[in-house]
């Protein structure tokens, strides 16, 4: 007897399309400012966000001397019926469409420079 795999087992592998702005990326070096497409559990990773929400983010840690991860305003998704699944699994109810990519970091500096 096969064991059925869960819906976060079943997504790693699936490659997403990344939907960038079309002002221009903002993710400040992030893989989306080189990256059209990216692979679940290579690249990134989903994940409970703030608020009860799901999002995407680098499997690999920020650079040196930078702070977490944080939206640079791209989303990800792909037609492959387990994302929304997977994503579903995360929320706990329904979904279907995109969602962010939090591939921006930035320093400490830059951060305190924007928003004070």
């Amino acid at each position: 007897m096969r064991k059925e795999k869960s819906p976060l087992e079943a997504v790693q592998g699936i490659i997403v399309w990344v939907y960038n702005c079309s002002l221009g990326n903002s993710s400040n070096g992030g893989l989306s400012s080189y990256c059209d497409t990216l692979e679940i559990g290579k690249d990134i990773e989903l994940v409970k966000g703030n608020l009860g929400s799901c999002i995407a983010r680098p499997i690999e840690k920020p650079p040196e001397g930078h702070i977490g991860w944080m939206s640079g305003g791209c989303y990800i998704s792909t037609h492959d019926s387990r994302f929304s699944e997977a994503v579903e699994h995360i929320l706990g109810h329904r979904f279907y469409g995109a969602i962010p990519l939090h591939d921006r970091s930035e320093t400490q500096e830059m951060y305190d420079r924007m928003w004070h």
